[in-house]
Protein backbone atom coordinates (compact mmCIF):
# COMPACT_ATOMS: atom_id res chain seq x y z
CA UNK A 1 0.00 0.00 0.00
CA UNK A 2 2.91 2.29 0.24
CA UNK A 3 2.68 2.81 -3.62
CA UNK A 4 -0.59 4.96 -3.26
CA UNK A 5 1.45 7.56 -1.06
CA UNK A 6 4.37 7.49 -3.92
CA UNK A 7 1.85 8.28 -6.64
CA UNK A 8 0.51 10.87 -4.78
CA UNK A 9 3.60 12.75 -4.21
CA UNK A 10 4.53 12.20 -8.00
CA UNK A 11 1.49 13.26 -8.94
CA UNK A 12 1.82 16.23 -7.04
CA UNK A 13 4.66 16.95 -8.51
CA UNK A 14 3.05 16.54 -12.37
CA UNK A 15 0.34 19.18 -11.21
CA UNK A 16 3.93 21.34 -10.71
CA UNK A 17 5.22 20.55 -13.83
CA UNK A 18 2.24 21.01 -15.85
CA UNK A 19 1.45 24.73 -14.17
CA UNK A 20 5.09 25.18 -15.40
CA UNK A 21 4.91 23.99 -18.75
CA UNK A 22 1.50 25.64 -19.69
CA UNK A 23 2.09 28.63 -17.94
CA UNK A 24 5.46 29.16 -19.56
CA UNK A 25 3.94 29.68 -22.84
CA UNK A 26 1.07 32.34 -22.51
CA UNK A 27 -0.08 34.59 -19.56
CA UNK A 28 -3.90 34.56 -21.11
CA UNK A 29 -6.39 31.99 -19.97
CA UNK A 30 -7.90 32.06 -23.63
CA UNK A 31 -4.01 30.73 -24.65
CA UNK A 32 -3.73 28.52 -22.11
CA UNK A 33 -6.87 26.45 -23.14
CA UNK A 34 -5.34 26.23 -26.28
CA UNK A 35 -1.87 24.66 -25.43
CA UNK A 36 -1.04 21.33 -25.95
CA UNK A 37 1.88 19.60 -23.36
CA UNK A 38 3.70 16.50 -23.76
CA UNK A 39 6.43 16.31 -20.67
CA UNK A 40 8.05 12.63 -19.45
CA UNK A 41 10.57 12.50 -16.59
CA UNK A 42 12.48 9.70 -14.59
CA UNK A 43 11.39 9.02 -11.44
CA UNK A 44 12.88 7.12 -8.60
CA UNK A 45 11.05 6.00 -5.09
CA UNK A 46 13.58 5.42 -2.68
CA UNK A 47 13.21 2.45 -0.14
CA UNK A 48 10.67 2.86 3.10
CA UNK A 49 12.51 0.78 5.21
CA UNK A 50 15.89 0.29 6.11
CA UNK A 51 16.91 -3.23 4.21
CA UNK A 52 13.89 -2.38 1.12
CA UNK A 53 14.84 -1.71 -2.19
CA UNK A 54 14.38 0.99 -4.46
CA UNK A 55 12.24 1.42 -7.74
CA UNK A 56 12.99 3.74 -10.43
CA UNK A 57 10.95 4.21 -13.75
CA UNK A 58 9.18 7.40 -15.69
CA UNK A 59 5.67 9.13 -15.64
CA UNK A 60 4.46 11.11 -18.65
CA UNK A 61 1.69 14.18 -18.53
CA UNK A 62 0.02 15.07 -21.68
CA UNK A 63 -2.88 16.97 -22.67
CA UNK A 64 -4.15 20.23 -23.48
CA UNK A 65 -5.09 23.74 -21.41
CA UNK A 66 -7.18 22.43 -18.37
CA UNK A 67 -7.50 19.09 -18.86
CA UNK A 68 -4.42 16.41 -18.75
CA UNK A 69 -3.83 12.47 -18.87
CA UNK A 70 -0.53 10.67 -16.96
CA UNK A 71 0.48 7.54 -16.52
CA UNK A 72 3.43 6.60 -14.01
CA UNK A 73 5.27 3.01 -15.24
CA UNK A 74 7.76 1.42 -13.08
CA UNK A 75 9.54 -1.70 -15.03
CA UNK A 76 9.61 -4.30 -13.15
CA UNK A 77 7.81 -3.73 -9.90
CA UNK A 78 4.97 -5.77 -11.25
CA UNK A 79 7.27 -8.70 -9.79
CA UNK A 80 7.66 -7.79 -6.43
CA UNK A 81 4.43 -5.93 -5.58
CA UNK A 82 0.76 -7.95 -4.83
CA UNK A 83 -1.20 -7.82 -8.70
CA UNK A 84 -3.90 -5.77 -6.28
CA UNK A 85 -1.09 -2.82 -6.23
CA UNK A 86 0.54 -2.95 -8.69
CA UNK A 87 0.29 -4.38 -12.94
CA UNK A 88 2.89 -3.89 -16.02
CA UNK A 89 0.42 -1.22 -17.24
CA UNK A 90 0.88 0.88 -13.95
CA UNK A 91 -0.77 4.29 -13.02
CA UNK A 92 -3.23 5.72 -15.49
CA UNK A 93 -5.41 9.14 -14.37
CA UNK A 94 -6.54 12.47 -15.63
CA UNK A 95 -7.17 15.64 -14.52
CA UNK A 96 -8.58 19.22 -14.84
CA UNK A 97 -7.34 22.11 -13.76
CA UNK A 98 -10.14 24.38 -12.93
CA UNK A 99 -8.31 28.09 -12.47
CA UNK A 100 -4.61 29.06 -12.69
CA UNK A 101 -3.08 32.74 -12.10
CA UNK A 102 0.56 33.39 -12.98
CA UNK A 103 2.09 35.68 -10.60
CA UNK A 104 5.23 38.05 -10.49
CA UNK A 105 6.78 35.60 -8.72
CA UNK A 106 5.97 33.18 -11.23
CA UNK A 107 7.41 35.15 -13.60
CA UNK A 108 10.67 35.82 -12.02
CA UNK A 109 11.01 32.16 -11.28
CA UNK A 110 10.84 31.58 -15.13
CA UNK A 111 13.00 34.03 -15.85
CA UNK A 112 15.44 32.18 -12.89
CA UNK A 113 14.90 28.93 -14.71
CA UNK A 114 13.86 27.82 -11.08
CA UNK A 115 10.91 25.16 -11.88
CA UNK A 116 10.31 24.09 -8.36
CA UNK A 117 10.01 28.32 -7.66
CA UNK A 118 7.15 28.44 -11.00
CA UNK A 119 5.17 25.87 -9.33
CA UNK A 120 5.10 26.53 -5.96
CA UNK A 121 4.51 30.37 -6.89
CA UNK A 122 1.51 30.07 -9.69
CA UNK A 123 -1.47 30.11 -8.51
CA UNK A 124 -4.05 26.93 -9.55
CA UNK A 125 -6.32 24.45 -8.51
CA UNK A 126 -8.23 21.54 -9.70
CA UNK A 127 -9.10 17.54 -9.41
CA UNK A 128 -7.74 14.19 -10.67
CA UNK A 129 -8.34 10.78 -10.75
CA UNK A 130 -6.16 7.64 -10.75
CA UNK A 131 -6.15 4.03 -11.18
CA UNK A 132 -3.73 0.70 -10.36
CA UNK A 133 -4.24 -2.93 -10.70
CA UNK A 134 -7.74 -3.28 -8.45
CA UNK A 135 -7.52 0.28 -6.87
CA UNK A 136 -8.66 3.66 -7.87
CA UNK A 137 -8.33 7.44 -6.39
CA UNK A 138 -9.44 11.02 -6.69
CA UNK A 139 -8.39 13.97 -5.11
CA UNK A 140 -8.00 17.37 -5.55
CA UNK A 141 -5.18 20.08 -5.10
CA UNK A 142 -5.06 23.76 -4.85
CA UNK A 143 -1.81 26.26 -4.50
CA UNK A 144 -2.46 29.97 -3.55
CA UNK A 145 0.91 30.80 -4.24
CA UNK A 146 2.04 30.06 -0.77
CA UNK A 147 0.80 26.78 0.40
CA UNK A 148 -0.12 23.61 -2.34
CA UNK A 149 -2.01 21.60 -0.50
CA UNK A 150 -4.59 18.62 -1.23
CA UNK A 151 -7.12 15.90 -0.77
CA UNK A 152 -7.47 12.24 -1.57
CA UNK A 153 -9.63 9.22 -1.04
CA UNK A 154 -7.88 5.99 -2.56
CA UNK A 155 -10.84 2.42 -2.27
CA UNK A 156 -8.68 -0.58 -2.67
CA UNK A 157 -10.63 -4.02 -2.63
CA UNK A 158 -8.69 -4.55 1.02
CA UNK A 159 -7.64 -1.33 2.24
CA UNK A 160 -9.07 2.38 2.03
CA UNK A 161 -7.23 5.42 2.31
CA UNK A 162 -7.94 9.33 2.99
CA UNK A 163 -6.37 12.24 3.91
CA UNK A 164 -4.46 15.42 3.40
CA UNK A 165 -1.15 16.52 1.99
CA UNK A 166 0.42 19.83 1.86
CA UNK A 167 3.77 20.39 -0.15
CA UNK A 168 6.32 23.03 0.80
CA UNK A 169 9.88 23.34 -0.50
CA UNK A 170 12.87 22.47 1.97
CA UNK A 171 15.93 23.90 0.91
CA UNK A 172 16.67 21.85 -2.28
CA UNK A 173 14.58 19.11 -1.69
CA UNK A 174 10.42 18.88 -1.25
CA UNK A 175 8.63 18.11 1.33
CA UNK A 176 5.69 16.09 1.72
CA UNK A 177 2.90 16.27 4.90
CA UNK A 178 0.81 13.59 4.97
CA UNK A 179 -2.54 13.13 7.41
CA UNK A 180 -4.37 10.47 6.30
CA UNK A 181 -6.26 7.32 7.93
CA UNK A 182 -5.83 3.53 6.41
CA UNK A 183 -8.46 1.01 7.31
CA UNK A 184 -10.11 -2.47 6.16
CA UNK A 185 -11.92 -1.95 2.85
CA UNK A 186 -15.55 -0.40 3.69
CA UNK A 187 -14.64 -0.18 7.71
CA UNK A 188 -13.52 3.25 8.76
CA UNK A 189 -14.80 2.68 12.12
CA UNK A 190 -11.90 0.71 12.12
CA UNK A 191 -8.73 3.31 11.14
CA UNK A 192 -6.10 4.22 12.09
CA UNK A 193 -4.26 7.69 11.95
CA UNK A 194 -0.44 8.23 10.54
CA UNK A 195 1.40 11.62 9.84
CA UNK A 196 4.19 11.20 7.44
CA UNK A 197 6.58 13.39 6.37
CA UNK A 198 8.13 12.53 3.37
CA UNK A 199 11.30 14.36 1.56
CA UNK A 200 11.70 14.50 -2.76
Amino acid sequence: MNFKKIFLIILVLILGFLAYGTASGSLEEIAFSNIPYNYTSHVWIPPNQQNGSSLGGFYSIYGKGENFNFTIILPGAENTESPLDYTKDGLNGTGHINNIDITYNTITSLGAHDLKGAMFNTKFDGIFNMSCAAWTGEGNFSNNGQNLTGNFKIDGPMTDWKGTFNVKEDGNRIKLQMNYIWYPHGSPQKAKNVQEVIYM
